[in-house]
């Protein structure tokens, strides 16, 4: 496996953009960035996150070694039926996309034997959105998930995990159907109830009492509702399956608490927090050892010097 790539980045958003901040920062492979916005160009040439910029596909994918598709999921099927031309024998691509199932079932089909498709998945994210949000640090210590079809190419997982790795991330290689059940319940389902509880505290009689009170836990829980609606929009309707089976565990969960506040159940309602409180508590504690084992620690100071940066 050659020491020096060329890795082409489709789509400079918040995701996009920070893979190429990163793959500048952290390694030393060439990176073209592809945007339909001739501003967002200019400003991933003027950071250095980009070596070489073009609006159209073709321009940056041809003579690449590795090709992130960083598009919403519903666009990313036909961004590589366009690119798949211009790809020569021996090109890895992939994509960011949060739903992996829809992806692993059409784009192998897309692209001649000799490239070889592996979805992605960066566990990382925030609420803002293109290029100005973009920043190296995003993916440091945090799980990258890579789905692969039946037969992948042993060499082309090993080039990707490698750049993971390089950029700071956590590579995890799971199934395709089990990714898109997991991130049902951690990322698909949590954004889905943030909207919710900002639609009823300010759509009731005293909405503008409710939202103006609203303190800590509320503006930490609904955080993510400030996402992009159009691209979550996108999301859930790529993942729905998965998406109602949750709602409908959600739901299960929720009547029962109600139950136990119609029956005065005490004892039901301490064993349901502290049940969530010992697994959260577990949860943190290893997200955070695989921060410190990860290789690049940021620290806390660091990443809250940045977003100040943003705001």
């Amino acid at each position: 496996m050659r020491g020096r790539l060329v890795i082409a980045v489709v789509g400079l958003g918040l995701i996009g953009g920070s893979l190429a901040l990163a793959l500048k920062k952290y390694t030393e492979h060439t990176v073209w960035g592809c945007d339909i916005s001739p501003d967002t160009l200019k400003q991933a040439l003027e950071a250095g996150a980009v070596d070489r910029a073009g609006t159209q596909i073709h321009e940056v994918v041809n003579g690449a070694d590795v090709v992130i598709f960083c598009l919403p999921v519903s666009r990313i099927s036909a961004a590589v039926a366009e690119a798949a031309p211009y790809f020569k024998p021996g090109t890895v691509i992939t994509d960011v996309a949060s739903a992996k199932g829809c992806l692993l079932a059409t784009v192998p089909g897309l692209v001649p034997r000799e490239v070889t498709y592996i979805g992605g998945h960066p566990m990382a994210g925030s609420e803002q959105s293109g290029f100005t949000a973009a920043h190296a640090e995003l993916f440091a210590g945090r799980p990258y998930i890579l789905t692969q079809p039946e037969r992948v190419n042993d060499e082309a997982m090993a080039r990707l995990r490698q750049i993971i790795t390089a950029i700071g991330a956590i590579p995890v290689v799971m199934d395709g159907e089990i990714h898109d059940m997991v991130v049902a319940q951690i990322s698909h389902l949590p954004h889905i109830m943030a909207a919710a509880l900002v639609n009823l505290a300010g759509s009731g009689k005293h909405s503008q009492l409710s939202l103006s009170l609203a303190a800590g836990g509320f503006r930490d829980m609904t955080r993510i509702a400030a996402s992009n609606p159009s691209l979550w929009v996108d999301i859930c309707l790529a993942n729905r399956t998965q998406i109602i089976s949750s709602l409908k565990q959600l739901q299960e969960v929720l009547q029962q608490v109600a139950r136990n506040l119609e029956e005065n159940d005490a004892a039901g309602l301490a064993a349901f927090l502290t049940q969530a409180r010992k697994m959260r508590e577990a949860f943190v504690y290893r997200q955070f050892q695989a921060v410190k084992d990860s290789g690049r620690v940021i620290s806390q100071a660091s990443i809250g010097r940045r977003n100040d940066e943003k705001e």
